[in-house]
């Protein structure tokens, strides 16, 4: 993966979705619509985070010093967190605002100026998120791939103005305004509970890095190995723990030799470690991988 690549597409992102908020605020500001607004203050604190992701990526980049001896990995889920976090209160506070406008009688809103504005921001916002989806298949960037979301979101929620205002204005054209004043704040629940499911599916993953929750996918795949293994070349017993932050992994084995193992000397062990990590996947910057041998099994308890 191209560090540099993906630091480039987040800056690129970071000032389009700047774009993005400042005229969604200044739209629902001038045209009385919470939901246009609603839209910009969720661009601008989308804007915030693509910020944190671009130091992070960068961090991510550098070499592990004598503060961080195992690099900058762990901020990468920590980023991701906050996102989650700030997605889910957004959609709490948007939905308990449709609410109370439904029950204060609806919002008088300036259609011809939020049509506008959400047909070309669907366009504008569709068509980066397939472009980035397309750049990141061969980055294979977790930040990107998370950071595409709040694209996908936005554009939804545009796609979503734009249907439920071309049917308020339907409405108004077919002499009914007296609902097309509810058209506003229902949009706005209903961009809310949209947004529940975006909120979760960054959340899951990056809650369980910052936990320090072993990966089931990972820990199976170390324990298929090393039962092979231990088959293959009689070893007595073996331990592992496995790790994620981010996209970086942390696999520590510890493998137990009988007392009368035939060993010709430290090159067979590094022949043994050899052959393990080449089963356990392609060596990257983001696996740390350690094994261990031992005739003692008190070091693995």
């Amino acid at each position: 993966m191209s560090n540099r690549g993906e630091q480039i597409l987040l800056k690129q992102s970071t000032f389009l979705m700047l774009a993005v908020a400042i005229a969604g605020i200044i739209t629902g500001f001038v045209s009385g619509a919470q939901s246009i607004l609603f839209d910009g203050f969720f661009s601008l604190i989308a804007t915030f985070i693509k910020v944190l992701m671009l130091i992070t990526a960068r961090l991510i980049a550098k070499e592990s010093n004598q503060r961080f001896q195992f690099g900058f990995w762990h901020l990468e889920p920590m980023v991701l967190l906050i996102e989650g976090s700030f997605l889910l209160l957004i959609a709490i506070y948007a939905f308990l605002n449709g609410v109370f406008g439904i029950i204060n009688g609806g919002r008088e809103i300036e259609l011809g100026l939020v049509i506008v504005y959400a047909a070309v921001f669907t366009v504008v916002e569709f068509i980066y998120f397939f472009y980035v989806r397309h750049r990141n298949r061969q980055l294979k960037s977790t930040l990107i791939q998370f950071d595409n979301i709040s694209w996908l979101v936005d554009a939804m929620l545009s796609a979503g103005l734009l249907v439920s205002f071309l049917t308020a204005l339907l409405l108004k054209t077919q002499g009914y305004e007296k609902w097309a004043v509810y058209v506003d704040p229902l949009i706005l629940i209903l961009l809310a509970l949209s947004m529940l499911a975006p909120s979760f599916k960054i959340l899951g993953p990056a809650l369980r890095d910052v936990l320090g929750m072993a990966p089931d996918q990972l820990d199976d795949k170390v324990r298929q190995v090393m039962d092979e293994a231990t088959i293959k070349h009689g070893f007595d017993d073996y331990l592992s723990y496995v790790q994620k932050h981010g996209r970086a992994c942390f696999i520590e084995i510890h493998v137990v030799l009988p007392a009368d193992y035939r060993l010709e000397g430290i090159g067979q062990l590094d022949r043994l470690r050899e052959d393990i990590s080449a089963k356990l996947g392609k060596a990257d910057a983001a696996r740390w991988l350690t094994i261990s041998f031992t005739g003692d099994r008190k070091w693995t308890e």
